[in-house]
């Protein structure tokens, strides 16, 4: 695939939303999961020697093994900052840069793509917490963003569907602005939700969900015995607005400004003045 169909990028932009099965290959996220497997194993072992956890689970596949730590633990913050949240890493910038990926923004908002700031790994367990609320992503950034067309992604690391947790998303709900909401953009008042049904999205590894930054969507809880894994990441045009103007993206892309473009994981710590 190179890009969207037509068919594809007029559902995406009628729609708010549109579901990519088989992307790209499953395997290419196995150096991301590798990462994080590694991560997981060595803050087990620390646990596991300073007598905080009884063992370290090693047999446990990826799906299962971080759960069965927290169920063996009254806490591990250590753990969870190595393996949540907005990693920079070799694999992650791999994956931010997938070239399959890159060819579906660049379908939607051209050749000059900036990686947004904005972007986490997560870890849903199956006790019913990491669950949000209807939200839209653009509540996160503020209404400087209004007029920014992001490519918004989510990509789960193992198959997703409605019993581990996908997401559901309203379809439409991208026509409206920025949309009232309570104690946090999780929470969008009852009264101001869009009146269409949810639809339940469930993607496989290998395929990802893509929305836009004002389409209503949720996190559903999981129910299953193993953890869903997966990644928020979204792209935006070179020099528009990011809602975060103190924290770099990086250029994946550029043929006007082919001289910014990150080629390299320390292309892009270098942006942070470390690395």
């Amino acid at each position: 695939m190179s890009g969207l169909t037509a068919e594809q990028l007029e559902t995406y932009v009628n729609a708010g939303y549109l579901v990519i099965d088989d992307l790209f290959d499953p395997n290419a996220l196995n150096p991301l999961i590798e990462e994080i497997d590694k991560d997981v194993d060595y803050w087990a072992k620390v646990y596991h020697e300073e007598r905080r956890l009884p063992e370290t689970f090693s047999d446990e596949p990826f799906e299962r093994r971080l759960r069965s730590i927290q169920m063996a633990m009254d806490g591990f913050p250590e753990l969870l900052g190595a393996v949540l949240g907005k990693r920079k890493t070799a694999a992650m910038f791999g994956v931010l840069t997938m070239p399959e990926i890159l060819d579906v923004v660049e379908s939607v908002i051209g050749p000059d793509i900036l990686v947004h700031p904005q972007f986490n790994s997560r870890a849903k367990m199956p006790d019913g917490s990491s669950v949000v609320g209807w939200h839209q992503d653009m509540g996160f950034l503020g209404e400087e963003v209004a007029d920014t067309f992001m490519v918004n992604f989510w990509l789960p690391l193992v198959d997703s569907d409605r019993n581990n947790g996908c997401l559901e998303v309203i379809p439409g709900s991208h026509r409206s602005g920025l949309l009232p909401f309570d104690e946090s953009p999780e929470n969008i008042r009852a009264e101001a939700m869009p009146g269409d049904s949810p639809v339940c999205c469930p993607v496989s590894k290998g395929g990802v969900l893509m929305i836009q930054h004002r389409t209503v969507h949720r996190s559903t809880p999981n129910y299953s015995d193993g953890i869903r894994w997966s990644l928020d990441i979204r792209y935006s045009p070179v020099g528009e607005p990011t809602g975060r103007p103190d924290v770099p993206g990086f250029v994946a892309r550029s043929t006007s400004q082919p001289e910014l473009v990150c080629h390299s994981l320390e292309d892009w710590l270098a942006l942070f003045n470390y690395g």
